[in-house]
C-alpha cells in the first residue's frame, strides 16, 4: 500500500473508534491517544501536491447531517477541557484559552472522514487534497492539542498506561 492508502486505512480505524468506542477511564484515554496519534503520524506521510491534483475542484461534499453527533470515541475519557495556547511562537505569549477534547475529536472526524468518503467513491485526488489541506490548517491543530492533553492526563493520573502491556 502507498501512503494515501495507508492513511485511508488509518482513517477507517479512527472512524470505527470514534463511532463505536465503549472504553472508559484510563483505558479510554490511552485508546484516544493511540488513535489520534496514529492518525496524525499517518497524515505526516501523505505526499506533497502533484500536477494531477490541480484538477481537483474542491467539490468534496460533507458528511450526512447528524453523523458527527454520533461520535463518542472520547466520551469515556475522564476529562474534556484543557488549557491551550494557539500559537506558542507569538511573543509575548498569548493567554491560554480552553480547549475541548470533544471538539477536537469531532472536528478531526469531520475533516478526515469527509476525505475518506471521497476516497471510497474513487476520488483519490479530492481525498488527498482534503486530508492534506485540513491537516495543515485544521484537523492537525486539533490532533496536536488532543495528543498533548491526553499525554499529560495519562502521565499525571495513570503513568503505567503510557507503555504497552507485555
Amino acid at each position: 500500500m502507498d501512503s494515501v492508502e495507508d492513511f485511508a486505512a488509518e482513517v477507517a480505524r479512527f472512524e470505527e473508534w470514534a463511532l463505536h468506542s465503549v472504553s472508559a477511564g484510563e483505558g479510554a484515554a490511552r485508546e484516544a491517544l493511540t488513535r489520534i496519534t496514529s492518525l496524525y503520524m499517518a497524515g505526516l506521510q501523505l505526499p506533497s501536491s502533484s500536477a494531477e491534483e490541480a484538477e481537483y475542484d474542491e467539490s468534496v461534499t460533507g458528511l450526512p447531517d447528524g453523523i458527527v453527533a454520533n461520535v463518542k470515541g472520547h466520551s469515556g475519557v475522564p476529562f474534556d477541557y484543557y488549557g491551550v495556547v494557539f500559537s506558542p511562537q507569538v511573543i509575548p505569549h498569548e493567554e491560554p484559552v480552553i480547549g475541548s477534547l470533544d471538539d477536537d475529536v469531532r472536528d478531526i472526524f469531520r475533516d478526515v472522514v469527509t476525505g475518506l468518503r471521497a476516497f471510497e467513491s474513487g476520488d483519490r485526488n479530492g481525498a488527498l487534497w482534503e486530508w492534506r489541506e485540513r491537516l495543515q490548517d485544521h484537523w492537525g491543530r486539533h490532533a496536536v492539542g488532543a495528543i498533548r492533553s491526553l499525554h499529560i492526563w495519562i502521565a499525571e493520573n495513570a503513568p503505567e498506561s503510557l507503555l504497552a502491556d507485555d
